[in-house]
């Protein structure tokens, strides 16, 4: 009865250390990633274009290629025609591997553009308006905050650009604390086990 005890105790050691190093990986790679993420979130913004940028070309090369290949078939039904689009897929991927900085700064001046615009229109309309509805202080509030973002996009377009990687990498950062904690829990009640068997 003692061995298959003590055996039964070496077992759950085994298994509660695999749950324990599980925790502790899981949370070491959590936080590094996180902290790449906080530190050089402008990086991971490029790269994220860089590799829709990829896609859309391998995409338009699979195009272009499919053409000759049946261009160049001996059975051929009928000419096909130029994969106009695939040609386009092709160079604009190119575009966003090569220069992602300019395509994310010219997008975010486009967004950052269409916010003040609309709020701008939206105050407009309150103007216009405000004989027949009443408007709001929540609205007016929410508006001038949609112009606030509008305007700030536009002066900071690669921070407001990598701002999601930043929260991601500070959400990443939690995460991987919250396991180490968990970690550490399991190796108190691992512990605790332990005492248990041995008093046994």
């Amino acid at each position: 009865m003692f061995f298959v005890s003590k055996l039964f105790a070496t077992f759950n050691l085994r298994i509660t250390m695999k749950v324990v190093n599980s925790y502790i990986f899981r949370a070491v790679c959590a936080i590094l990633v996180g902290i790449l993420l906080v530190a050089n979130p402008e990086r991971m913004t490029e790269l994220l274009v860089q590799i829709i940028g990829a896609l859309f070309g391998i995409s338009g090369m699979v195009s272009i290629i499919n053409y000759f290949i049946i261009s160049f078939s001996e059975k051929k039904a009928l000419k096909p025609a130029f994969p106009i689009i695939g040609l386009g897929s092709f160079l604009f991927g190119i575009f966003l591997a090569v220069f992602p900085g300019y395509f994310i700064t010219y997008l975010m001046y486009i967004l950052g553009g269409l916010l003040v615009l609309a709020a701008i229109n939206q105050i407009l309309n309150m103007i216009r308006l405000r004989k027949f509805i009443p408007f709001t202080w929540f609205s007016l509030v929410l508006t001038l905050v949609i112009l606030g973002v509008g305007i700030w996009v536009i002066l900071k377009p690669m921070v407001s650009a990598s701002l999601p990687f930043i929260l991601l990498g500070c959400n990443s950062i939690v995460y991987g604390i919250s396991e180490m904690i968990n970690a550490i829990r399991w190796r108190v009640y691992d512990k605790k086990n332990q005492v248990v068997y041995k008093a046994n």
